[in-house]
Formats: structure tokens, sequence, C-alpha cells
């Protein structure tokens, strides 16, 4: 029998501007349903909460039929605002997908967000979120934060004491015990960090809809989908939501700071320092409110505004388009002063998180071989093309927005034309590094492998450092002196910021150092950078990021 297919015409996407005349059409599978507090109701989209609304804006949008046109349905619903403010609103809608034009595509198994976000997930969270929530079983809010805020003080309290310890072991090599002991409890905190957000939304009465893994602006990571929580009428829970995953970190580190006074143990002491100390950041990371990490959702639940991110970055968006291109004046997506400001901070915070971990990576293996140098600049690629698609993107939006295609392009031309000759002028100084280690006749520069394609230039100034896991404390200086090539083995410390008793790697001699002042204080190994003079700064992008990572490959050519 021979199966018969209906092929209907494909709806086009509603993506024109919103105008007087056009006719929006409430988006195929929304509902709504009234929450807790009867004034209130939520907008679901394929059964996930998009975003908490009043009665009147759920009639607006029953009565949006692809038929009435939006001048009136002003005229209808909102004559005593402005046609901008409800355009506002509509757009709104329409970017949380209420609408047929916004985003379809609801979250599954694998998701990719760009720019650097990839979930793989299951879609049974609620049900295992319920059983641990049984397993819990009743629990005094009040006694939890009272337990919270007397750990927390004496965490900090603890961390006084210390301050002096604390950059000490940010800038020595970290004990590989204690590494992959680290490792691995910071890997069970992060699943315990979102494991307390879908408990405390199960704890509320809410449904954690997915959860699982993935891979965050480079970094991999768990997750929780806990956009059910905007069922919630009251803020303060879904404010508790957001902060619970936090929470979970400032307590271990605050309990590994205070341990750390009394565990006096070298390697252990040092890895209490280095938990607390990780803790510590990843609860700062997690409270910048410009990216999607916990301190937005806070915000964003404590404010009562859904998609705050995103509706600010379209206004700081459009405020760039209009000052750059003289784009289109739209109305503000957020009705406050700081939406322009939050909206561009939201578009560069994420950019800079990522340079800033590239860099680290870049520098933490630099010296390391052939291997870890095409992984550095594999890395450095990637997130090269990303940005310049992300930013191929905008151009294109702001193009179709109707600009002129003549200013459009003649700023374009004038941006490009003004970053390449800033390149070309402003002068950076360049170094090369390298690790450095004692030898029988006295200090030497060695290189990871068998082969070296940097030349050190003789008498060049080079400062030897301290290989630490976060930070390199300058411990004396000297002058790169000539001196045959050979390969030896060296500390795994001259390499990488990890130490380890015994422990020896391959590497190359590539020249000696002349010490300036002697000094007892001289690690025996460490990371050294060698002056290389001064380049423009295209050339010391391409040295540092390129060259440098690859100059074993070429020598061995």
């Amino acid at each position: 029998m021979t199966e018969k297919r209906v092929h209907r015409p494909r709806r086009p996407r509603d993506t024109a501007p919103l105008t007087a005349d056009a006719r929006p059409r409430l988006a195929t599978g929304v509902v709504f349903e009234r929450a807790t507090d009867d004034a209130v109701w939520i907008a679901l989209r394929h059964g996930v909460p998009t975003s908490r609304v009043s009665l009147t804006v759920v009639e607006l949008l029953r009565a949006m039929d692809g038929e009435s046109a939006l001048g009136d349905l002003h005229r209808r619903f909102a004559a005593s605002q402005s046609f901008e403010s409800f355009v506002s609103l509509v757009q709104r809608s329409r970017a949380c997908g209420l609408l047929e034009g916004g985003a379809r595509t609801m979250p599954g198994r694998v998701v990719y967000r760009p720019p650097f976000t990839l979930q793989i997930a299951t879609l049974r969270a609620p049900t295992f979120f319920g059983g641990v929530d049984r397993m819990i079983g009743p629990l005094s809010g009040r006694a939890v934060l009272i337990s919270v805020a007397v750990l927390l003080v004496l965490g900090v309290a603890a961390a006084a004491l210390q301050a002096g310890e604390l950059l000490d072991v940010l800038a020595t090599p970290a004990p590989i015990a204690g590494l992959v002991c680290l490792v691995i409890v910071l890997s069970f905190l992060t699943l315990l960090h979102e494991s307390a957000h879908g408990v405390t939304l199960t704890r509320f009465g809410g449904r954690p809809r997915r959860a699982g893994v993935m891979l965050f602006y480079l970094t991999p990571a768990f997750f929780v989908d806990v956009t059910d929580g905007w069922r919630l009428s009251d803020r303060r829970q879904r404010v508790a939501i957001a902060l619970a995953g936090p929470a979970v970190h400032a307590v271990t580190g605050a309990i590994a700071m205070t341990a750390a006074l009394m565990v006096r143990q070298p390697v252990a002491h040092q890895t209490l320092l280095l938990l607390a100390l990780s803790c510590t950041g990843v609860v700062l990371v997690n409270l910048i409110p410009f990216v999607r990490f916990d301190g937005y959702i806070a915000l964003m639940s404590a404010l009562d505004e859904p998609n705050l991110r995103s509706r600010s970055v379209r206004d700081g968006a459009d405020f760039l388009a209009h000052l750059l291109f003289g784009g289109p004046r739209t109305g503000r997506s957020v009705k406050t002063w700081w939406s322009v400001p939050f909206g561009l901070a939201s578009l560069i915070t994420p950019a800079v998180l990522v340079l800033f971990a590239v860099d680290r990576i870049s520098r933490a293996l630099a010296g390391g071989g052939p291997v870890l140098g095409l992984l550095v600049v594999g890395l450095e690629a990637t997130v090269f093309l990303v940005g310049s698609v992300v930013v191929a993107r905008a151009l294109h939006r702001v193009l179709r927005s109707g600009v002129s295609a003549i200013r459009f392009t003649s700023v374009c031309i004038a941006l490009v034309s003004g970053i390449a000759i800033a390149g070309g002028t402003i002068s950076l100084p360049v170094s090369a590094t390298f690790g450095f280690t004692s030898h029988v006749d006295g200090v030497v520069l060695v290189y990871a492998g068998e082969t070296i394609g940097t030349t050190v230039p003789d008498g060049a100034h080079v400062v030897l450092m301290t290989n630490g896991i976060l930070a390199n404390i300058p411990v004396g200086d000297g002058i790169v002196r000539p001196r045959r090539s050979e390969s030896t083995t060296v500390p795994l410390d001259a390499i990488l910021p990890v130490e380890a008793d015994g422990a020896r790697i391959p590497a190359v001699i590539v020249a000696g150092v002349d010490i300036s002042d002697e000094t007892d204080d001289l690690p025996t190994a460490g990371q050294a950078r060698v002056a290389l003079g001064t380049r423009n700064l295209w050339q010391t992008i391409w040295a540092s990021a390129v060259l440098s990572p690859l100059s074993s490959l070429r020598d061995e050519k």
C-alpha cells in the first residue's frame, strides 16, 4: 500500500519589522496557565515556561490570529500607551517564541547555543530530582541559612589568617597528587552545584525538565534546566533556586579554608588552599550578571524580567546599529536606564572570558612541545572562526534592518582600516616562554621535546619566574648566553605548573643564563620569559599565538 502524503505550504517566518499593518500570529504550541497568584499567568511553549505575564497580555496574545492588524490591537488593548511601547511588548513576545517568527526549536537531548555552548541532556530529570527530594525529607530553610552563614564567616576568618599563603599557592606548582584530587573534587562539586538547583526547584514545587553535561565557553560542566521556576510567584524562591548552586561552592570553599588552618601536611595543606581558592573563583565567576551564569538568573528573577539578557543585548545592539550605521530607532525592550549599558556589557563579557581562558591555557602549555603546541593553535583557530561567524551574522542583521548600504559599507571600511592601522602602529614588547632549571654549569633554558625551532638571541634579557598554576612571580633575571643545544631531562615543573617528586621529562637545553643577582630563593625549576624586542600588535599576536606554539614543528621539518 502506498502512503499518501499531503504537502502543505510552509508558512514563512514573520521576521519583518512590526508596523501598524503587521498581523502577528500566536505560535503553535503556546498555552497559558494561571500561576499561584491570580494576577499572574505563565506563558508556556510546548510545555516549557517562557515568561510571566498579566491577564491583559494573555488576552492580547490570544487575539493575535494572523488576521488582526497590530494597529487595531493597539487601540483595543493599550490605547493609553504609545504605539512604540506596545510594539516593544509584541517584540518581546516574539523573541520569547510566543509569536510566529520567534525562536521555535525547543531544547531536546542535544542543543547547540552559539557561540560556545553545547548541551547533552536527559529528559528524565523530574523523576531523579523528585527522588532526591524525598530522600532529603523535611528540612528547615532557616536552619540551612544559619548554618551557611556560620560556615562562611569561619571561612572568611580563616582566609584572613592565611592571606600571606594564598598568593604563594597560586604562584607555585601544584603537587600532582593534590591536583588529581582537586580535579576529582571540583568535578563532583559541579555535579552537586547543579543538583542543588534542581533539588531547590523541586522543593518549591517546580520540575527540572532537563539535566546533563555541556561544553560551556570551552569548559566542560553539568547543567540543570530550571526554567520551570517561572511558575513560582515568590521572587525570593526563584532567587534561592539560582543561588543554591553557588552556595554549594561557597560552603565547600569555607570548609576547605578552615580545614587548611589545622592541616599542616604540605601537600594536603596546599591542596586545601587550592580547593578553597578554586571554589571562591567559581562563586565569583558564577555571580557575573552579564553571562547566563547563576548571578544573571538571580538578577532576572529578582527583577521579574524574563529573558533580561537577550532583551538588553537587543537594546545594546540597536544602540550600536543606530550610532554607527544610522539604524532605525526602536523602543527599548527593557524599560530601564541601564538597559543599553547592561546589553553592551553582556556582549563584551563573554568575549573577555573566552580570551582570558585561551590566554591562560596558552601560557600554561607554553614550551610543552609539538603536541601541546598544536592543541593551543587549534583552540585559538576555533575561537577565531566562531568569533568571525558571530560578527558576520551581526553585520548581516544590521544590513537587513534597512540601513543605508553606502553608510554601512563606509563605516565597515573605516572600522577595518582603523583596526588595521592601529595594529600596525601600536608597538608591544615580545617575549618567548621557556622553562628553566639548574644544570651542572648553571641555570639553563629548556624546551619540552627533542627539537627547538625558536632562536634565542644572545644577550637578551630573561626573567625567571615561578611556574604557578594561575600566577607567575619573578624570582630573578639575567642575560642569555650562547650554549650548545643538547638533549636532557628536566623536572616536570620546568615545563608545566605541576610538580612530582622524581618525575622528569625529555627536554632540550637551548641556552644558558647569566644570573644578574645571585639569590638563595631561586627555585630549581620554573618558567622563563626571554625578551625579543618590540613588534607591532599584529606581529606580536602572530608570534605569540602561532609561531611560538609551533616552533618545535618548524625545526622538525
